[in-house]
């Protein structure tokens, strides 16, 4: 076995699960793959890799009836960006990796890429098709003012602080030697969408 596919990376990871689903109709983190809750399995993924996990959600008890640490949103009703900001301000790392709560395909090659450029960089994102993936991507302790000054000022896209800190996008012909098939970066808006993460979740789990 490879000794580096076993060791824990010395960050956080935080998976947001604050949103409320217009599109699926209901509760993306707690929709089931195999009898298991993709957020069960999120974070399964992700406790093997790091030392501190945890989810940031308005409502902690269902998550912690699963035994998962959470943390409160800071910034209920302010979409993505409140939870990253309570993500990055919760973290005990220096860097926390951020993933939402409806992307169970998650390729630890992937993470531990991205992992490895972190050093001197505020942020490392993924690129595809020519879109930063701010739900897949590292973040670090000096983001967190530049994004609370962000949703004091009603600005809620995900990566318009990104002009005021260090960033490294990592394109595709980078990101794709660790995750070839982007699996990563699907997730359960629709259940269309969620059927497709179904089957390629149980074809791996199948061979």
């Amino acid at each position: 076995m490879n000794p580096a596919a076993t060791t824990r990376l010395p960050f956080s990871a935080a998976v947001l699960a604050g949103g409320q689903s217009r599109r699926m109709g209901r509760d993306k983190s707690m929709l089931e793959i195999g009898g298991v809750p993709i957020i069960r399995r999120i974070a399964d993924t992700l406790g093997e890799m790091f030392t501190e996990v945890f989810v940031v959600a308005n409502e902690k008890e269902e998550f912690e009836r699963m035994g998962l640490a959470v943390v409160g949103d800071i910034h209920p009703g302010n979409d993505s960006l409140g939870g990253l900001h309570t993500a990055v301000a919760s973290a005990q790392a220096s860097h926390v990796f951020v993933a939402g709560c409806d992307m169970p395909l998650l390729r630890p090659a992937l993470i531990r890429g991205l992992a490895s450029l972190v050093e001197a960089w505020d942020v490392v994102i993924p690129v595809k098709d020519d879109y930063p993936e701010p739900l897949c991507a590292f973040y670090g302790k000096a983001c967190a003012p530049h994004i609370e000054e962000s949703i004091s000022g009603g600005r809620l896209k995900m990566i318009g602080f990104h002009e005021l800190v260090r960033v490294r996008r990592v394109e595709e012909t980078t990101w794709r030697a660790w995750d070839p098939e982007g699996a990563s970066f699907l997730n359960a808006n629709t259940p269309e969408e969620f059927e497709k993460i179904k089957a390629i979740s149980m074809r791996g789990e199948a061979k």
